[in-house]
């Protein structure tokens, strides 16, 4: 399991996405989650412009892509779907992210997240 990894947010076009460090703790914590996820069929839909998720990528090459209730994890040249039907890895990032983004940005990306909530 990786012990370090890197979280961003993807809500730019045309820019690099904001992102930031997350601690051995934090990376741990959220690949817990992540791989505790139940498997999923549904793949992360195509939303165009705007909010388009969260993606962290471990030290050890694993990447998650965290939109609303789809979860793609990308490891050792496999991609798994996961079903996470609280949201709870996306609000974890989230929360997560206030520290790390402009207030303004946070707010943006917080009233998107929010506004897909079903």
């Amino acid at each position: 399991m990786a012990s370090a990894a890197r979280a961003s947010v993807d809500v730019f076009s045309g820019r690099e996405p904001p992102n930031w460090a997350l601690s051995a703790d934090e990376s741990r914590a959220l690949r817990e989650a992540v791989d505790a996820l139940p498997t999923g069929t549904r793949p992360l839909p195509d939303v165009g412009l705007g909010y388009r998720g969260f993606t962290v990528t471990w030290a050890d090459g694993a990447k998650a892509t965290v939109y609303r209730d789809v979860v793609e994890l990308a490891v050792g040249g496999r991609t798994q779907l996961r079903e996470d039907a609280s949201r709870a890895v996306e609000e974890r990032l989230l929360l997560g992210s206030r520290a790390h983004l402009d207030p303004e940005l946070f707010t943006v990306v917080a009233s998107q997240v929010q506004a897909a909530q079903p």
